[in-house]
C-alpha cells in the first residue's frame, strides 16, 4: 500500500462528512425538548429568514401518538412563530404572552423520529410545511363551507422524492376527512355565529349614530 493509499484511507467518507455537517446544523438551528404533558417540542431557527416574514424561529409542539385521518396517520400539533430576540412578556399570573405561545392548531403528516435525526427532513418540515403564511392559508380555507380543496386543520406532510430530496404533499382524502369532522363543522358554525353577532352589533351602532345625528339636525332646525 502506497503513501497516497494510506492518506486516502484516513480521509472520512463523503457520507460521513455529510452526516457530520447535518449534525452541526442540528446543533446550530434546532432545539428539541419535551413538554410537561409529554409532547415533542422543536424550536427551529432559520438563519436565512427573510426579514419581511417578521419571524426567524418556528416552534412545533407535536403529540407523540398519531390519529387516523382518512387512512393517513397524522399528529395533532400546535405551531407558533417568533423572533429569536423577542422579549418574553408575562401577565400578572406569570403566563407567557409572547409570540412563542400564540399557537395555531394543525394536523400534520410527519415522522417525529425522522424529524429528530434527519436535518434535511427537519428543515423541510419547519421551514416549508410550517411556513406561517402557508399554515394561515390552509386554516383560513378550513373555515370556508365549500372550498375547492377541503382541508379543515390538515396541512399535509413532507416526503422524499425519487431525486432524494424532500417535498411537501397534500392528501385530498385526509383533507376532506378533517374538513367534514364534527370538530370543524362546529368550528365553522361558531365562526358564522360570531360573524353574525359582529354584523348585528355594527348595525346597532350605526343605527344609534344615525338616530343621534338626526336628533342633532332636528335641534338645529328649531
Amino acid at each position: 500500500m502506497g503513501l497516497l493509499d494510506k492518506f486516502r484511507k484516513k480521509q472520512p467518507e463523503k457520507d460521513q462528512i455529510h452526516e457530520e455537517d447535518n449534525n452541526k446544523e442540528f446543533l446550530r438551528n434546532a432545539k428539541f425538548s419535551m413538554t410537561k404533558d409529554g409532547r415533542l417540542q422543536v424550536d427551529f431557527y432559520d438563519r436565512e429568514a427573510d426579514f419581511r416574514q417578521f419571524y426567524d424561529v418556528t416552534r412545533l409542539i407535536a403529540s407523540i401518538d398519531t390519529i387516523n385521518l382518512g387512512g393517513h396517520p397524522v399528529h395533532n400539533c400546535a405551531v407558533s412563530w417568533y423572533g429569536e430576540n423577542d422579549a418574553i412578556n408575562f401577565d400578572s399570573k406569570g403566563m407567557d404572552l409572547s409570540r412563542r405561545t400564540q399557537y395555531r392548531g394543525v394536523l400534520a403528516e410527519i415522522n417525529l423520529e425522522q424529524l429528530r435525526t434527519d436535518y434535511n427532513y427537519c428543515e423541510a418540515v419547519m421551514k416549508g410545511l410550517l411556513n406561517k403564511e402557508r399554515v394561515e392559508k390552509y386554516l383560513s380555507r378550513g373555515l370556508q363551507e365549500n372550498p375547492e380543496n377541503p382541508c379543515g386543520k390538515y396541512i399535509g406532510g413532507v416526503r422524499k422524492t425519487p431525486e432524494n430530496t424532500y417535498q411537501k404533499f397534500f392528501s385530498k382524502r385526509a383533507g376532506e376527512a378533517s374538513h367534514n369532522s364534527e370538530f370543524m363543522i362546529n368550528r365553522r358554525r361558531e365562526v358564522r355565529e360570531n360573524e353574525e353577532k359582529r354584523k348585528q352589533q355594527l348595525k346597532t351602532q350605526k343605527e344609534a349614530q344615525i338616530k343621534k345625528l338626526q336628533e342633532e339636525i332636528e335641534g338645529l332646525e328649531l
